[in-house]
């Protein structure tokens, strides 16, 4: 049986997923590590979808890789408007894909007001209308990224790995910057969801996405009572987008 890879291609890691037809069969991630990937190109798969965000140079590794194997494939790219959606960029090609994919997946999901959460290396915020118009968004460094400046841009701030994950004020400097990287996490996200209420009105659905998602919701608590976790929806956008490219 013919299999289609679809693959999320980040700079630090690589998630996929193998379908048959619309049928997902098995999935997961690995680092980023092309001889891993190579692994998964069997003579089952058929065709491969891509979205990258990874460096050009790792772009062309992972091109050069899929043309080698003689396996069929496809990159999506960021459009001005696909399965219902309008992107609100006025330059379309610099809005990263992985972002374009996950709006088009959420929307494609309820077609109504929603807004996009990707909690990843970077945290990243989108807004959608009823009708399918981007409003924008936002880009902020996600957890890890935001611990990584710390650690290079201050000489006495030092902290270990957290014990737990927490909103609450530390009692120690470790306390102090992991719960304070949750606490801008949370806060961003709060205040965004206000911003965007000005945009497109209250009733919008949140949809979350990204390595760190889940804990967002998580620390967001009952705010978070309504919101819709989604761990492949940049994927899931793969089949819409490329099939109306």
């Amino acid at each position: 049986m013919a299999l289609i890879l679809e693959l999320d291609v980040g700079n630090t890691a690589i998630k996929w997923r193998r379908l048959s037809g619309a049928v997902v069969l098995d999935s997961g991630r690995i680092a980023d590590n092309l001889d891993e990937l190579e692994d998964l190109l069997d003579a089952e798969v058929s065709f491969v979808r891509v979205a990258s965000v990874a460096f050009s140079q790792r772009e062309t590794q992972l091109k050069a890789l899929l043309v080698g194997k003689k396996v069929e494939h496809e990159f999506a790219v960021s459009q001005a408007e696909c399965a219902g959606v309008r992107n609100g960029y006025d330059d379309v090609s610099s809005m990263g894909v992985d972002r374009w994919l996950a709006m088009v997946a959420a929307y494609n999901s309820c077609r109504e007001a929603c807004v996009i959460i990707d909690a990843g290396t970077a945290l990243t915020i989108d807004v959608i209308d009823r009708g399918g118009q981007h409003h924008g968004g936002y880009i902020l460094p996600g957890a890890e990224l935001a611990l990584t400046a710390l650690g290079r841009s201050t000489g006495k701030v030092r902290f270990g790995v957290a014990a737990s994950k927490s909103l609450g004020l530390g009692k120690n400097t470790g306390a102090c910057v992991h719960n304070g990287k949750w606490l801008g996490l949370v806060g961003a996200v709060q205040l965004a969801l206000h911003e965007a209420e000005k945009e497109i009105g209250v009733n919008y659905r949140v949809y979350v996405t990204g390595g760190d998602g889940a804990n967002v919701m998580q620390l967001a608590g009952d705010y978070a009572a309504s919101w819709h976790y989604s761990k492949d929806l940049v994927l899931d956008g793969l089949a819409l987008v490329l099939a109306k490219a």
